[in-house]
């Protein structure tokens, strides 16, 4: 019952700050390009958002390993609830008031992502997850939409007084999530352990085998999703000769897709193995991406995005349950916290060479060779990633 509950609340949280978390950064990008209109500032908020996970990374996981989950997640919340509540009156700080808020963010994501396992088997995580994603691809959906409607019909800072809202909401959400005496205790171990430095969390890590394929693959992934992301809008105009309400269409279908997967995978895929899912998700996102600047047809462009979506929910979802799944508790924030450092550092490289390379060998080349990238690492998975036994443990996998 209390299990039940403690879910009920956890998703409940992520909702309610999700759909916040949208609107507010409609808001911040509108603030940001309203202040200077310079591209040169949207470039910086991004590192702005991308740069803390660099820097404190390394002690991130090591501090939600050894601290009780719940605390960081009701700490997190009422400070970005109050630093976002202040941004209207303080425009002039808002590059300093981002970067706090994503270092705050950091510490909330990992304990999010870690605090799972400890509320439901690991049996149940992929349905969890799945469940989970489909909320998430909804307010992706909802979000930006409520947003650019109450910037339109009120003034922009009342889309930080509502995000400010939302935050403490989720607080009350997540402070009503039970902990476990089993946590508990957990945490009073790790604390009189040598286990806890973020050295030991990297031999972990190497040693297991599963856990370290799905991160190597998924900077890979990251390496080419970065290109993918930002020429993507130069493709829809340059080749399919349509402009943003062409490219709202395809992120929509996009969006929509994703969600039905993460429902159909949640009611009906429960029992099929997770590392199923994974080799098939990443083989088809490099296929879809692949095709996708091949073509020139509008509807079809519209179709191969609809099926990228479904496999990148499949994609998405796995990755997070094989690495709850596969990794002890103790080095959960670790494992977490290194996988967020690598995804935004392979961010950044790419967001930086995806347009060097497009300038040199076009736009389609570029995608079609990241897709291909993609593709390749989906092949590798077929004989790098597989399902262990649930209950198993990480010394079984040890390379």
């Amino acid at each position: 019952m209390n299990k039940n509950r403690n879910i009920v609340f956890f998703i409940s949280s992520q909702v309610i700050s999700d759909i916040g978390n949208w609107i507010d950064r409609i808001a911040v990008l509108t603030l940001v390009y309203n202040i200077n209109k310079s591209p040169v500032d949207m470039s910086f908020l991004s590192v702005m958002m991308l740069l803390p996970s660099i820097v404190f990374g390394a002690f991130v996981g090591k501090i939600v390993d050894i601290h009780s989950k719940k605390r960081i997640l009701i700490l997190g919340d009422f400070i970005r609830a109050i630093l976002v509540f202040i941004i209207p009156f303080f425009k002039e700080y808002v590059f300093s008031i981002i970067l706090a808020i994503s270092s705050v963010s950091i510490f909330y994501d990992t304990a999010r992502s870690s605090m799972l396992p400890e509320l439901v088997e690991k049996k149940e995580l992929k349905q969890i997850n799945s469940l989970s994603s489909s909320f998430s691809s909804l307010m992706m959906v909802i979000g930006p939409s409520l947003a650019g409607a109450i910037i339109s019909r009120f003034k922009i800072e009342y889309c930080f007084y509502i995000d400010s809202l939302t935050f403490l909401i989720s607080m009350i959400m997540v402070y009503m999530i039970k902990s476990s005496k089993c946590e508990i205790q957990e945490i009073t171990k790790l604390h009189q352990t040598d286990k806890i430095s973020f050295v030991k969390g990297l031999e972990y890590i190497k040693s297991n085998n599963i856990i370290y394929n799905v991160l190597v693959i998924n900077t890979i992934v990251g390496l080419a999703a970065g290109m993918l992301n930002g020429l993507l809008i130069m493709y829809v105009y340059e080749f399919l000769k349509t402009g943003s309400q062409g490219y709202g269409t395809i992120l929509t279908f996009k969006g929509l897709s994703m969600i039905l997967t993460s429902l159909v995978l949640y009611k009906y895929l429960k029992n099929v193995p997770v590392d199923v899912t994974f080799k098939a998700g990443l083989i088809g996102l490099g296929f879809s991406i692949t095709i996708f600047p091949l073509n020139t047809l509008f509807t079809l462009a519209v179709i191969i995005q609809f099926l990228n979506g479904i496999f990148n929910a499949l994609f998405a979802i796995s990755r997070t349950t094989i690495m709850q799944q596969n990794c002890d508790k103790q080095y959960l924030g670790r494992t977490f916290s290194l996988n967020t450092i690598l995804t935004n550092i392979s961010s950044i490289i790419s967001l930086a060479f995806g347009g060097f390379a497009a300038k040199i060998f076009g736009v389609r080349t570029v995608l079609v060779g990241g897709g291909l990238l993609i593709l390749i690492s989906g092949l590798v998975s077929i004989n790098k990633i597989y399902s262990r036994p649930i209950g198993m443990t990480s010394e079984s996998s040890e390379k």
